[in-house]
């Protein structure tokens, strides 16, 4: 059989339908209790065997640096760490839809795409649980990236519990113009607290019964009260004056995504949504993490 050449990913973002803040540990990162949907707004990841040796990045993004801070890169060296080192350089070349500075995980969708798609170019046959493993090393998101669906995650954001899936419904994704960095955020809410937290036995109750208007309405994030951006209020107001269940700022920001029951007025408010954000999006729940679309005997 032909060595394959090059593989093409699909890498899923993500929203926060509700997210908590528990704790903090000894090395700094907060303890969390979040429920996760992975939606169908993804990155393209490319990666290709080539002559020579080292791991090389592009982007069609001129703002995403291309070195070894990127997520994409990091998660290469950490496969080659666990499998060996390829007698090839890699080349990755990453498509990028999700938003940058979002709370939306572009950066880990494309680390999850990395390691997917390295563990079918190379038939290293790892399952999921050992990229996970792999993948937490680069970014707290990352596993979840991977797995995809609809997932409760605490500890730092790798420990999951498999969830009923969102019931069919649109979400309208805006992501203003300022970014969002997640230390800062932290840093104020470490600072600030927050007076109301989501309940999130009532969410998985609700979850459970798919009873989505009333999940909807109780969806909170303590980040959210801590943000300084007055677009984050903005849109969630225009989102649900426009007829969304319920909005919230996903992660820790700065996008914000609405659900809506109908497509209908989903489109509506996305239309006049596009001159008050950077980018705006409709999409859907999905219930797949990062997959492989095709792999392929040649460079694409």
């Amino acid at each position: 059989m032909a060595m394959k050449k090059t593989v093409i990913v699909d890498a899923p973002g993500k929203v926060n339908l509700a997210l908590d803040v528990t704790g903090k540990r000894p090395d700094g990162y907060h303890t969390i209790d979040t429920i996760m949907q992975a939606v169908d707004l993804c990155d393209t990841v490319t990666i290709s065997r080539m002559s020579g040796k080292g791991i090389y990045i592009s982007c069609d993004r001129q703002m995403i640096p291309c070195d070894e801070t990127n997520y994409a890169h990091i998660a290469a060296r950490k496969f080659f760490e666990r499998f060996g080192q390829p007698d090839t350089a890699i080349s990755i070349d990453i498509q990028k839809r999700i938003p940058v500075q979002a709370g939306l995980a572009g950066g880990s969708a494309d680390a999850a795409g990395v390691l997917v798609g390295l563990n079918a170019l190379f038939g290293t046959g790892a399952d999921r649980g050992t990229l996970c493993e792999i993948g937490v090393q680069v970014g707290a998101d990352v596993p979840f990236c991977i797995v995809g669906g609809t997932r409760r995650a605490r500890g730092i954001g790798n420990e999951f519990t498999p969830l009923p899936p969102l019931p069919a419904c649109h979400i309208l994704i805006a992501k203003p113009g300022p970014g969002m960095s997640t230390p800062e955020s932290y840093r104020r809410y470490d600072e600030r607290g927050v007076k109301r937290r989501p309940d999130m036995p009532a969410l998985l109750r609700q979850l459970e019964a798919g009873e989505l208007r009333a999940f909807a309405r109780g969806m909170v994030n303590v980040l959210e009260e801590v943000a300084d951006l007055p677009e984050i209020p903005f849109l969630r107001e225009r989102m649900c004056e426009a007829g969304a269940l319920g909005a919230l700022m996903s992660g820790s920001g700065s996008a914000v995504f609405g659900i809506f029951e109908d497509r209908g007025p989903a489109k509506h408010c996305m239309r006049r949504l596009y001159s008050h954000a950077e980018a705006v999006f409709l999409s859907r729940a999905v219930t797949y993490g990062a997959v492989v679309l095709d792999l392929l005997d040649r460079e694409p």
